[in-house]
């Protein structure tokens, strides 16, 4: 077992902040909220009462093999392979796609090509060691949603065109799915080749040739990427307030009913349980059998991002204001065990978007909307941060060799590496 977190007191003031472009969804009164802590001050500083690293993770973990999808892997735990640079790193490249960027970057099987889906309606391929562009695909309209590459190359990316596109290694449409509503969610993976995505209220199983499977319809919309657990079980929230676990022929397992927007993508653990977010201010940590809420970790603000699930088992959230920071709570109990905040400005919907990245050796890595990304030390201090033009709601990606690849609402992306 991983050793028990360090108790770190940092603080964190940012100065830089800028104001980011409109955000898809109105906010909502923050409800109950179980255990968060008191709001900040609007305009002053977010402080990290403790820290938000757990110390290196143990040698011999087993890392989900799936890489190049939202957070590493259909089940979102965003456990990278590779250490991240522990000292300000420098920048490699920057190219600009034409549109603010709030997907993750994905990679081609080699590593050697960047796949980025951006709000100018296109996917565009990058040349890893120099950004240079290789091809660029129109979608129709805007693309929100993270690509999805298969282990044969294919590329899956959705848009607001209310369809789904599989796109060859070249650059090349091999199919388009209409959909029944804006095909905005990051699609996972299923172990059978399934792409399981989400599209207006609608949730999909779809094989790789384009073919429909099932399909599963929520009351409202589906704002969540898909997890998928053991066996092909397939997680996602709706803003119909609910929960649902689903079997992967698309039949109803459970639902539950959490109060507010479940919007924050769920992530499974290593033992399966489920941890999804809502606009309730809370994480949720939910039986995977059943549905029965198991704890609800009150933290103060919207939860709206996808988890992550650290190597030590505990969860890894963003959190909107009036107190924006990054959480680590503890899988166990629902304790918050560990936090970094950032300036907040006073509003819910300013914050961190997601739950962070973790490499090799427990170093964290996350954007947030005051346009930095954070690399944040094993034991909780702030190792460095680099400044974007822009809001920073796409997960931060890690390569094999350490390189750093970041997208923003500035329209960049980003590949930055160890000096």
């Amino acid at each position: 077992m991983r050793r028990a977190p360090i108790v770190v007191a940092a603080a964190l003031i940012v100065v830089a902040l800028a104001t980011g472009i409109a955000k898809r969804r109105a906010g909502h009164d923050v409800g109950r909220s179980t255990a968060g802590p008191a709001p900040a001050q609007s305009g002053s500083p977010a402080h990290a009462t403790h820290g938000l690293g757990a110390g290196p993770p143990p040698s011999g973990i087993e890392r989900s093999p799936d890489a190049w999808m939202l957070h590493g892997g259909p089940r979102h735990t965003h456990r990278a392979a590779g250490l991240a640079p522990r000292s300000k790193p420098v920048l490699i490249w920057s190219h600009s796609v034409g549109g603010p960027v709030e997907a993750q970057v994905t990679t081609s099987v080699d590593e050697q090509t960047l796949y980025v889906a951006s709000l100018d309606g296109s996917l565009t391929a990058l040349n890893r060691p120099d950004g240079v562009e290789q091809w660029k695909v129109p979608l129709g309209d805007r693309a929100y949603a993270t690509p999805c590459v298969a282990p044969d190359g294919s590329i899956y990316a959705g848009s607001d065109a209310k369809k789904m596109f599989a796109i060859s290694p070249a650059g090349r449409v091999k199919w388009s799915l209409d959909t029944d509503g804006d095909a905005d969610t990051a699609p996972a993976l299923a172990q059978d080749g399934t792409i399981v995505f989400a599209a207006g209220r609608v949730v999909y199983g779809v094989t790789p040739q384009g073919h429909i499977k099932w399909r599963f319809a929520a009351r409202r919309k589906v704002f969540t990427s898909p997890a998928i657990g053991p066996g092909g079980r397939v997680f996602f929230g709706s803003q119909d307030h609910r929960a649902y676990a689903v079997s992967d022929h698309g039949t109803l397992v459970w639902s539950v009913d959490l109060g507010d927007d479940v919007d924050g993508s769920p992530a499974v653990g290593d033992d399966a349980a489920v941890f999804i977010g809502t606009d309730a201010g809370d994480v949720v940590r939910l039986d995977p059998d059943t549905g029965a809420v198991l704890w609800r970790a009150g933290v103060g603000g919207f939860v709206r991002g996808a988890l992550s699930i650290a190597r030590d088992g505990s969860v890894l959230a963003g959190v909107y204001g009036p107190t924006p920071r990054e959480v680590r709570i503890r899988a166990e109990d629902g304790h918050v065990v560990g936090e970094f905040g950032i300036q907040g400005t006073g509003a819910r919907e300013f914050g961190v978007h997601g739950g962070a990245l973790e490499d090799d050796a427990g170093t964290l890595l996350f954007g947030a909307q005051d346009d930095e990304v954070y690399a944040v030390g094993d034991g909780g201090a702030l190792l460095w941060s680099f400044t974007t033009g822009g809001d920073v709601d796409a997960p931060v990606t890690l390569l094999s060799d350490g390189s750093v690849v970041v997208s923003s609402d500035d329209g960049n992306v980003y590949l930055l590496r160890a000096m």
